[in-house]
């Protein structure tokens, strides 16, 4: 018996490695895969030896040199003056702002569709099923164009007349600006408390979690844990907000309405290279009276036509204590009234033609001159008194407000022209060299001198600097920021300033993405729900639960396993169909990349690198979902 055992071993031991299925197996696939990768090889030198020969870039080294794009929307700091490198990673970062939002409302409203589409009530249910039918048969890229061009390009109100909505936020024709949390200078100070917080929600999870289990009882044991973290980082923030940096200043003057906090290390009041800007820091301005100037205009706003409006900055009224439009010429304005449609940054110039001292319809109408329209170009002013606003910088130290000017600036600018005005009525000779240039007749001024003769002189710039108008008075202050400061949006001219502002191609995307999505993931939804066995909700009608808790704690935890390997690949189509953004002049990854392709000729590797781009997110992607279906995954026995 041993010696027939011995026998089979050695006989075994003895078989050839050709004969060997396993290392046969092992072997075809090395050599698979040293075929693939020497045709991989033998294809790019191919491609780049005939890329060269045509003089057509087929490195990388293109991605070092200056990009010169100009990108309106960007998560990180970039200019004209950065690489092609960093604006592709500016792409990445727009796509993957889009991905990240568009997920999780897609995920939101398919949940909802897809619950709406199996319930008792008919209109709901018929809702949904149109709904769903209607959006998945409907080519994405129409409803991106319908969106954009139809509906937030068209509809919505110009910026100089937003519509403001609560918290302080703004929607208009450029896009939406809400408040928003950004980290100031301090918040590396306030990084200790985060980690410490960090760490004693781990210790208490896991004590708590294994309290419950040695007891064998249910309960909640993440939310103790939470608040005691939360504990910890609420102590830290305060006494994480210090002081100022010794030396930080601003560069703000009035007239421009702008200006940079920035720590001034050689105290020459300039911002110079390599004085570091303070982000997000927070900064009050106070001015007791400044004016806005205005003409009115003719605009075309929502579709419809608006005649005979003015548009100052929008102001709120708690940033003032009182405000008053009025003509700049009352005169040549005599007969007409100001309407305010939101006092007092818009209104109307109408005429009173029935005498009751209000507006009436059609009365911004110029009767007078119907080829005009409407009372177009008549100068009006916003006298403003005490105003005072607290803003937070951006990420370059930079701020901005409405471009306030004086009483005696607006004299001064007034004066020359109405001298000129008296000159031309009373018939003043202005052909003569002395009087195109200020010289005046030879009663009036000595000529002998060239300076003379051409206005010039030390005592006439000595006299116009003693004559420079006094600019609007301001008071600011820098304040003290804590590791986290509130941005809220302003428009102190035509865009927006602070917040975060999500431009009108940004929205259009989303709301294509997050509705078109929505439709697949209602259906996966909906069979999800309906795979859960019937047995599961009579079970749970027996023990007396209602029919919310029986779909919140039964059916719909037990449909998610169902519902989430489908839900990756709904999760994917998003991040792939974003690269539809140029459709409607968003600039994300495709779009940047294929700018710079035009650019400079590197069409093959700027492909390559889209198309690694694309891999890698949604790789990424792919791996924390299977993580996250992993763990709701049913455990067999």
């Amino acid at each position: 018996m041993t010696t027939r055992t011995q026998t089979q071993e050695t006989s075994r031991e003895r078989i050839p490695f050709y004969r060997n299925v396993k290392i046969l197996g092992v072997l075809a696939q090395l050599i698979f895969v040293g075929a693939l990768v020497l045709g991989v090889l033998i294809l790019y030198f191919n491609v780049t030896n005939a890329l060269e020969r045509s003089r057509i870039p087929a490195s990388f080294g293109f991605l070092g040199s200056r990009a010169g794009i100009p990108i309106g929307e960007s998560l990180i700091r970039y200019s004209t003056s950065d690489t092609y490198a960093r604006a592709l990673m500016v792409g990445v970062l727009n796509t993957l702002r889009v991905a990240l939002v568009g997920v999780v409302l897609a995920t939101f409203l398919g949940i909802l569709i897809g619950v709406m589409r199996l319930s008792k009530n008919w209109l709901l249910g018929r809702l949904a099923l149109v709904y769903i039918e209607t959006i998945r048969n409907t080519p994405l890229a129409v409803q991106l164009v319908f969106w954009f061009y139809a509906i937030l390009v068209p509809l919505p109100p110009l910026i100089s007349n937003p519509v403001e909505l609560p918290l302080g936020g703004y929607f208009s024709q450029v896009g939406l600006a809400l408040p928003w949390l950004y980290a100031s200078y301090t918040f590396s100070a306030w990084i200790p408390w985060l980690l410490g917080a960090l760490v004693v929600f781990v210790a208490l999870y896991l004590l708590r979690r294994g309290q419950l289990r040695r007891q064998e009882r249910p309960g909640n044991a993440w939310l103790w844990p939470l608040l005691a973290a939360a504990v910890v980082a609420g102590i830290g923030f305060p006494l994480s907000s210090g002081s100022l940096p010794e030396a930080t200043t601003t560069d703000f003057t009035a007239d421009r309405g702008r200006g940079t906090v920035f720590v001034d290390a050689d105290g020459n009041g300039v911002r110079n290279a390599g004085e570091r800007a303070l982000p997000y820091s927070r900064v009050r301005i106070e001015i007791p009276e400044g004016v806005l100037t205005q003409n009115t205009q003719n605009i075309v706003e929502s579709r419809r036509r608006v005649q005979s409006t003015f548009r100052f900055s929008a102001l709120r009224e708690r940033q003032f204590s009182a405000a008053e439009v009025t003509f700049a010429d009352p005169d040549a304005a005599q007969g007409l009234g100001i309407h305010y449609l939101n006092f007092p940054s818009s209104g109307l110039v109408y005429r009173d033609r029935n005498g009751n001292g209000e507006y009436d319809q059609d009365e911004e109408r110029n009767l007078e001159n119907p080829d005009q329209g409407g009372f177009n170009g008549i100068p009006v002013r916003l006298t403003v008194e005490d105003f005072e606003s607290t803003l937070t910088a951006d990420r370059a130290g930079q701020f901005r407000i409405p471009q306030f000017s004086s009483e005696a600036q607006l004299a001064a600018v007034a004066a020359p022209a109405e001298t000129e005005d008296e000159g031309r009525g009373a018939g003043g000779d202005t052909s003569s060299p002395a009087s195109l240039f200020g010289g005046g007749s030879s009663a009036q001024r000595d000529t002998t001198s060239p300076s003379d003769l051409f206005g010039g002189g030390a005592d006439d710039a000595a006299e116009s600097a003693a004559d420079e108008p006094e600019p609007v008075e301001t008071n600011l202050a820098v304040l003290p920021s804590g590791p986290l400061v509130a941005s809220f949006p302003t428009i102190p001219l035509t865009s927006y300033e602070g917040g975060v502002q999500l431009s009108a191609p940004f929205l259009a995307l989303l709301l294509g993405l997050v509705i078109y999505t929505a439709s697949f993931i209602a259906e996966i939804v909906r069979g999800g729900i309906q795979a859960v066995n019937k047995g599961q909700r009579e079970a749970s009608k027996s023990l007396g639960l209602s029919d919310n808790l029986t779909f919140s704690l039964v059916v719909f935890p037990q449909a998610l396993r169902i519902i989430l390997p489908p839900l990756l690949s709904q999760y994917l189509n998003l991040i792939k169909n974003s690269s539809l953004a140029l459709l409607i002049t968003f600039v994300d990854f495709f779009a940047i990349g294929r700018i710079i392709g035009n650019q400079t000729g590197a069409t093959v590797p700027i492909i390559v690198i889209i198309i690694g781009g694309y891999l890698l997110v949604s790789f990424i992607f792919a791996f924390l979902l299977n993580l996250v279906n992993a763990r709701f995954a049913l455990v067999e026995r």
